[in-house]
């Protein structure tokens, strides 16, 4: 058995509520941020690099038909629709676990929406999914994401190298 439940057909919750944000599905109206945010250079930076334009248009396809066991989520303001992120749960590459990618647009940084958006999903997920635990796979580089990530109470447990960069995965617990 993996770490992740063998349960995991449980759809996930189409909408998630914090006391700041609002959590929905992805829908066609949100393409222009979808592709903006893929092509970003600030948001992409340790991601990759931005996803070229054709990659965006067929990963959006992808996600508005994702199957039940992939969350998508794109995050607002609880009292603005205008997306500002978007948050993921998903089979890992490792194929044992479900990881949980996120991007927020730069202009909504330090504003403390990442965080709080994590924590929703990573609770609704523990909680009612079916999953054991989820992971998350950052580049070490990338200090905002690993601080984040150990604030959520995620623990480091393994670094690896993976698209010639040295990765660190974290873990619920």
């Amino acid at each position: 058995t993996s770490p992740a439940a063998s349960n995991t057909s449980s759809v996930f919750a189409k909408h998630i509520r914090t006391d700041r944000l609002a959590l929905r599905p992805l829908k066609t109206r949100d393409f222009w941020f979808f592709f903006r945010l893929l092509g970003n250079q600030r948001v992409r930076r340790h991601l990759g690099g931005p996803v070229d334009w054709r990659q965006r248009l067929s990963r959006f396809r992808r996600y508005l038909v994702a199957p039940d066991d992939v969350g998508i989520w794109v995050v607002s303001t609880a009292d603005c629709p205008q997306p500002l992120g978007l948050v993921e749960i998903g089979p890992h590459k490792d194929r044992h676990d479900h990881a949980i990618p996120y991007q927020v647009a730069p202009v909504f940084w330090g504003q403390g929406f990442a965080r709080e958006a994590i924590q929703a999903v990573v609770n609704h997920a523990l909680a009612e999914s079916g999953l054991a635990r989820l992971i998350a796979e950052t580049q070490s580089a990338n200090s905002a994401s690993c601080r984040l990530l150990r604030e959520q109470g995620m623990v480091e447990i393994k670094r690896l190298d993976r698209f010639g960069e040295e990765q660190i995965v974290f873990a619920t617990i």
